[in-house]
């Protein structure tokens, strides 16, 4: 049963404050690459617009509609992805995947702020939302083959 401290946890400051971040839609005309996913459990939406310079991420748009879990995380990815590439940024993704399924993950300091979906392991309905930004990234890379 979820408690209401178990809400507070999930949805805590730092959430909420990284979800404000990508409130208002900031699409990035022109994009080389654009993917959409939705969360199958919750309809949480994501289309990304990606500019890249190969296997360099340069530059991301995006139009989000997700819970503030999701949000938060479009929003870390949103300030964080460009200027790295898309290995480094598959490889955050996979270790927030082992951090939602339980694992202890110390993540390098850069990608630091995603510690905070700990108390989400919990609520797998939220963990696709969650990983929306990193699953558009990957299946972005592998377009680009």
């Amino acid at each position: 049963m979820t408690t209401e401290g178990d809400l507070d946890t999930l949805y805590q400051a730092r959430v909420r404050d990284w979800a404000r971040k990508v409130r208002n839609d900031a699409r990035l005309v022109p994009a080389d690459l654009t993917v959409s996913r939705t969360s199958p459990l919750c309809g949480s939406t994501l289309a990304l617009d990606i500019r890249h310079d190969g296997r360099l991420v340069t530059a991301l748009g995006y139009r989000a509609r997700a819970c503030t879990l999701g949000m938060a995380s479009i929003a870390v990815v949103a300030t964080k992805a460009p200027g790295r590439s898309f290995a480094e940024i598959g490889e955050a993704g996979a270790q927030l995947a082992a951090l939602l399924a339980g694992v202890d993950v110390n993540f390098a300091d850069y990608w630091a702020e995603l510690g905070m979906f700990t108390a989400a392991r919990a609520f797998p309905t939220r963990h696709g939302s969650i990983m929306l930004p990193f699953d558009a990234l990957a299946e972005a890379a592998g377009k680009l083959g």
